[in-house]
């Protein structure tokens, strides 16, 4: 019985608290999704598809902060320059990238209002299986003849292609609009994105920038 008691009065006390909180002071955090497609741009063209997640404290009507993580996917393969053409690439690169956000809605108390947002963060990527004989046509001039000792060479080789990111940024411009009575919203936009990436295959290492351009889907509340 007493049990039950405490029990009956810690929920009253909780249903209490809850009811104590205005709008307004829900309404000063916010959770969201995104979506987007970017199209490489310059030398690398490297397009790539990615999701987040992200939760931030709106400090005013206009401006909101946060972090958040998304997952980034290149399904066209971003590979350094010096083997592209001798190299077949069994796995797709993907990047895990914490990040932190800051976005200002122009024109807040509107059913629609343009937007500017940016982010930045840092990219970890995980390592790419690359097919066996990745280095014949690097090491032994793709002649296309390869013997028995090459074979047993190239084995002994390391085929992992290693990966490794840096610290990215991005800039958004776009329109969103309002959905619902708390303050929840529905976004698209333009997104720019700048992402350094390092390789390191064999003894070789090269650096490249992937510069991409695309829409970016969201949804908040």
């Amino acid at each position: 019985m007493k049990n039950t008691v405490k029990k009956t009065i810690l929920l009253a006390a909780a249903c209490c608290l809850l009811s104590s909180l205005s709008a307004q002071e829900i309404r000063k955090y916010e959770i969201g999704a995104e979506t987007s497609y970017g199209i490489g741009l310059g030398k690398v063209k490297t397009n790539q598809y990615g999701f987040d997640l992200y939760g931030g404290f709106k400090v005013n009507d206009r401006l909101s902060t946060g972090a958040g993580l998304d997952y980034v996917n290149y399904p066209s393969r971003l590979l350094p320059s010096g083997i592209e053409r001798v190299v077949v690439q069994t796995e797709a690169y993907h990047a895990f990238r914490p990040f932190v956000y800051a976005r200002y809605d122009f024109l807040p108390n509107r059913k629609w209002t343009p937007f500017a947002a940016a982010r930045a963060g840092y990219a970890f990527f995980g390592a790419s299986q690359l097919s066996f004989g990745v280095l014949y046509g690097y090491e032994f001039g793709g002649d296309g003849t390869v013997n028995a000792g090459d074979y047993e060479y190239l084995r002994d080789l390391d085929h992992t292609l290693k990966v490794k990111g840096g610290v990215f940024g991005s800039i958004d411009l776009g329109m969103a609009r309002r959905i619902g009575s708390k303050g929840g919203k529905i976004s698209i936009g333009l997104s720019l994105e700048y992402q350094p990436v390092m390789f390191t295959y064999y003894k070789h290492v090269e650096k490249r920038t992937n510069l991409t351009i695309g829409p970016k889907i969201g949804l908040s509340f």
